[in-house]
């Protein structure tokens, strides 16, 4: 799908368009999350990744798959998380291998002091732009070309 001659097809205007957005709307959400919490947003994604699953404790390998960053970018996180007595890291007595970040009490102070300062920044910054029917359009599609280009473990699209 192109447009008018000398004009960039759609899909990539539209694909620039949507870049710039979510670079723009990070930054002000990481701006808001550190007035707000000390937080960075990378910090804040993690430590709300692990204050919400079962038992405030989430294994680094699966922090990395739900924020689809790099494992290296987790444990540099988890680094400052847990220098700053918000997270610390236990080993599977069954698997030393396997290595899991846990949420501290500061941790969970620090969770609730954040989460109403992303959610607020998040609201003003993107979705009081839209209206229902939009976010709910937008959630949608963002799911459908999500789940089409899912790589699996070997670097299969679609797996």
């Amino acid at each position: 799908m192109t447009g008018d001659a000398g004009e960039r097809p759609a899909g990539l205007a539209a694909w620039a368009e949507l870049s710039g957005l979510v670079d723009q709307v990070r930054i002000l959400l990481n701006r808001d999350l550190q007035a707000a919490a000390g937080l960075t947003l990378a910090e804040n994604l993690v430590l709300c990744q692990v204050a919400m699953a079962p038992g405030g404790r989430l294994r680094m390998v699966d922090i990395a798959s739900i924020l689809t960053i790099a494992k290296s970018a987790v444990t540099k996180t988890v680094d400052r998380l847990e220098e700053r007595g918000l997270l610390r890291r236990e080993r599977d007595p069954a698997d030393r291998r396997t290595v899991y970040a846990a949420l501290t009490p500061a941790g969970e102070k620090a969770f609730e002091v954040a989460q109403p300062a992303y959610l607020d920044s998040v609201e003003r910054h993107f979705a009081s732009h839209l209206g229902y029917t939009a976010i709910r359009q937008l959630h949608q599609l963002s799911s459908r070309i999500r789940t089409s280009t899912r790589t699996d473990p070997q670097g299969t699209v679609g797996g």
